[in-house]
């Protein structure tokens, strides 16, 4: 549900400006109406927020980078955040130093390698006395068949299809010959290697300065607290509207009605002019999402979409139940609910990451659920059956209600009409929710036409079954599993039926577009009509989606599971499980059904997102855009 909201006024003399507003910040309630301004300071704030986050993640990868058991020297910080920056700006400089020098080191290493020890002196004086020596390599069998002509090579070293050689020349530059060049070293090679070893020590001295810094990370966590409260304050402090002689400043905002005790008492202690009032229509009122436990694992996703407007219905308590059935039924099977399980239990473990854990936790009890109602185990069967597919009457697998079975030679799918009820339900919820939506935000005359909507559909679908529409096999004999769907409507009366469908086309009609003159009505329900009932045929079959979805998954584990004991040799009692052919098998079944375990998680998220998203959505006509609850407060962290 959506929190209850009251608009506060508040009026601050310019003397008392920053004091209150500071006294507002600490109070942390009140969510101010903010203008789009940037200030010079706001804009400072914002880039020592950002360079803090980047040496958060500097220090977080140097510590990772560095051996667990390596001792740290104690590194102090000072207090001030800017000597902070110097100080970790220092090391930053000097690791980013040393890995440049290191870098092109190796680099060089990596150029003379192959060459041996190169007499750099011996080279040097020669170059003193007029004779150069040149550097050159290339490939070896285009090298025995070049014609140097009367120029002096000497090979120094092959391997590798590379031969490494020297040219001699008195006094001039090397010729242009078809080979690469290579600058003679500055230094010896065991020069370079000892001074690789010794940068190699020295970074990471730096880096065990850099990681030394992880226990400093909450001093630098409050700097960066301190930053963005003032960043809020100098936020809310350009946003407030002055009189013509900038001497009175006004303020506008709201705060949760569970608050409003709390909020007088700061109100009345320090004396501001003030006014506390409802909301008014047109004013864009935060909103705060208040759930129970079970619904509050699920506003993540009511947040991917928008918040609600504050005066709609929250969607979040009613989609929940929805949205774990749809994943659970697009899973659909227990040995995908044990992986999800310890999924989830891995994200228990992560206090940051616990939400996530509960709702997959939830996800995962409700797929090994579907699992067995469907008999699904990593694609195969988890029950036996007979030799026309059926369940064994009266035995432990009477649980697998939903699962396909065969009747003379003929294989049916409970599951597939089973997801159309589903969606029929949630339909049928979504248009009862759509009246009291359109109560909340119009007016009750505006919640006829969901009404309407509702008595028309529901009694299309009993006069469908007394009269076996289209003989379609949807009669009073139509039944899915252990649901008896057709003996259920046929309860109903058929006069009633026809009762319930005169009354909603009455109502649809002609109270349907209240905002309409009376005459006008008719005509403008002829187009909302068509639209009704094309549209609702259309979110019906949407719903099969669930079905095709656990039905891929199902297929392809166990094609997955046929390939894989496909190669096995076959004794005459079957696999030969003891053939080292089994170490395949093994590979086979992880790597497949890793990967069907992957699309399925994908599938089993996106689609009833979307089932949720557009038709739940829309057949409750869902206005969104609210923006989320932001009190004026000091800063807890960096979000």
């Amino acid at each position: 549900m959506i929190a209850k909201m009251y608009g506060l006024s508040l009026l601050l003399f310019y003397t008392e400006k920053k004091r209150m507003l500071r006294s507002l910040q600490a109070l942390g309630v009140v969510d101010i109406n903010l203008t789009d301004t940037d200030t010079p300071r706001m804009q400072k704030a914002r880039r020592d927020i950002a360079e803090i986050q980047k040496v958060l993640s500097l220090i977080e990868e140097t510590k990772r980078s560095i051996p667990k058991d390596a001792e740290l020297p104690h590194i102090e910080l000072p207090a001030e955040f800017s000597a902070q920056l110097t100080v970790i700006q220092r090391l930053k400089d000097e690791k980013e130093h040393l890995e440049s020098a290191l870098r092109e080191l190796k680099q060089e290493l990596q150029r003379y390698e192959g060459w041996g020890e190169i007499p750099v002196e011996g080279i040097a004086r020669l170059v003193r006395h007029g004779v150069r020596i040149h550097l050159f390599m290339g490939s070896e069998r285009f090298f025995d068949q070049y014609d140097f002509g009367e120029h002096c090579v000497e090979v120094i070293a092959r391997g590798g299809n590379t031969v490494r050689f020297a040219m001699v020349t008195l006094g001039s530059d090397a010729p242009i010959i078809p080979f690469q060049k290579l600058n003679v070293p500055a230094r010896y090679v065991a020069e370079m290697v000892s001074q690789s070893e010794i940068l190699s020590r020295r970074l990471g001295e730096a880096n065990a300065r850099i990681a030394a810094l992880a226990g400093s990370v909450q001093q630098i966590m409050r700097s960066a607290r301190l930053i963005e409260t003032r960043r809020r304050f100098e936020h809310a402090k350009s946003s407030l509207a002055a009189d013509g002689s900038s001497t009175v400043f006004g303020l506008r905002g709201f705060f949760p009605a569970s608050r409003r005790e709390r909020v007088v008492r700061f109100l009345e202690h320090h004396r501001l002019a003030y006014t506390i009032d409802e909301p008014a229509s047109e004013e864009a009122v935060p909103v705060k999402l208040v759930n129970g436990f079970w619904s509050r694992l699920f506003e993540p996703i009511t947040r991917i979409f928008s918040l609600p407007a504050y005066r709609e219905l929250d969607p979040t308590p009613f989609f929940a139940p929805f949205f774990t059935l749809f994943f659970a039924f697009c899973m659909g099977d227990v040995g995908y609910g044990i992986l999800f399980l310890l999924v989830s239990v891995l994200l228990l473990m992560r206090r940051s990451l616990r939400a996530i854990g509960l709702l997959t936790l939830t996800l995962s009890f409700a797929t090994i659920l579907s699992g067995l109602l469907m008999n699904s185990f990593f694609g195969a069967n988890l029950f036996v059956r007979d030799a026309q597919g059926l369940l064994p009457a009266g035995s432990s697998a009477d649980i697998a209600v939903f699962a396909a079975y065969t009747i003379e030679g003929k294989t049916s799918f409970p599951a597939m009409t089973l997801s159309l009820l589903i969606g029929v339900m949630q339909i049928f919820v979504a248009f009862v929710l759509q009246a009291v939506n359109e109560t909340l935000v119009l007016g009750w005359r505006y919640a006829f036409k969901a009404l309407s909507m509702l008595m028309i559909a529901a009694a299309a679908f009993v006069l469908a079954a007394h009269t076996d529409f289209l003989r379609l096999g949807f009669n009073r004999t139509f039944a899915i599993g252990p649901l008896a769907v057709g003996k259920t409507l046929t309860a109903v009366p058929f006069v009633a039926a026809e009762a319930v469908l005169f009354a909603g086309l009455v109502a649809f009609f002609f109270f349907g577009s209240p905002d309409r003159k009376w005459w006008l009505r008719p005509l403008a329900a002829l187009w909302d009509f068509y639209g009704f009932s094309t549209g609702l045929l259309g979110d019906f079959l949407s719903y099969i989606r669930l079905f095709a979805l656990a039905l891929a998954g199902g297929l392809l584990g166990n094609a997955f599971n046929q390939i894989a004991f496909m190669v096995l040799p076959k004794g005459t009692a079957g696999p030969d499980y003891a053939s080292p052919w089994i170490i395949a098998t093994v590979l086979i079944l992880i790597l497949g059904h890793t990967l069907n375990f992957a699309l399925g998680a994908l599938g089993a998220f996106v689609h009833p997102l979307r089932l949720t998203f557009v038709e739940f959505y829309k057949n409750i006509n869902f206005r969104g855009s609210g923006r989320p609850y932001r009190p004026f407060s000091r800063a807890s962290s960096l979000n």
